[in-house]
């Protein structure tokens, strides 16, 4: 399969408003005050509030791994990812940080990414997000100007 202009633009189509969840991003790191970010708190920066405790945050918008995925598998079935590295037991490796490098692959055309998290699952998919938005998924909602 090749990476023709259709699908390229069918990557980058934008996701309907009721994919696209909050994600709280701390503003200072490592901020101990920690509380329920609801109406008349403080803990959201922005004025949206999730419900959720956290420090003081923006809320980022962001799409899950679930709708990425089925980005991918719509543009290509057999879209595959494999980690940079294997560790001594043959799994993926983190680098000293912490995070996954990832190379992924979408109609023949593989581009890097890297994730982090708490969890395996969370550092996987927050890989693929992140190197799928190398291919334009997502892409709109990371920029800070208008890219269309």
């Amino acid at each position: 399969m090749t990476m023709s202009a259709e699908k390229v633009t069918a990557l980058r189509i934008p996701f309907p408003p009721e994919s696209v969840g909050k994600l709280p991003k701390q503003l200072k790191r490592d901020d101990p005050d920690k509380g329920k970010c609801e109406q008349g708190s403080r803990y959201s920066g922005d004025g949206f509030y999730c419900g959720g405790w956290h420090a003081r945050s923006m809320h980022l918008d962001y799409v899950g791994h679930a709708a990425v995925t089925d980005r991918l598998l719509t543009i290509d079935p057999e879209w595959s990812w494999e980690p940079l590295a294997l560790d001594e037991h043959g799994l993926p490796a983190l680098d000293r940080s912490g995070n996954l490098w990832i190379k992924l692959t979408i109609c023949g055309v593989t581009r890097l990414g890297v994730g982090d998290g708490k969890s395996a699952k969370e550092v996987i998919g927050d890989a693929i997000r992140n190197a799928a938005m190398r291919f334009g998924v997502g892409l709109d909602l990371w920029a800070k100007i208008d890219l269309h």
